[in-house]
């Protein structure tokens, strides 16, 4: 039996089209019902009193980053709006416990 090049293209563009189709529908659900937010993630470091020495350690010196940048930001001349973003006022998770 001769392979019809004329049939074999639409069955290809129909499963291309619904294999896309699936994975856009299992990447949205998995965005809204699986993949934790960052405030979850927070929220469950805030509630587990510190059990993982390595995860703290990560936030604390994304904290002192975000400190360091905002001070760098704060000695930069005064042309663009991005100056307000160091002017607002940040508490870091240990303020706050």
């Amino acid at each position: 039996m001769p392979l019809d090049l004329e049939q074999l293209a639409p069955i290809l563009g129909t499963l291309f089209v619904g294999a896309s189709t699936l994975l856009l529908t299992a990447a949205i659900g998995w965005r809204l019902a699986v993949k934790p937010t960052m405030r979850a993630l927070m929220e469950l470091r805030a509630t587990r009193d510190g059990r993982d020495p390595q995860l703290a350690r990560r936030v604390a010196e994304l904290e002192d980053e975000v400190r360091s940048l905002k001070a760098q930001l704060t000695q930069l001349p005064e042309v663009t709006g991005s100056r307000a973003l160091a002017e607002v006022p940040w508490r870091g998770s240990r303020d706050r416990a």
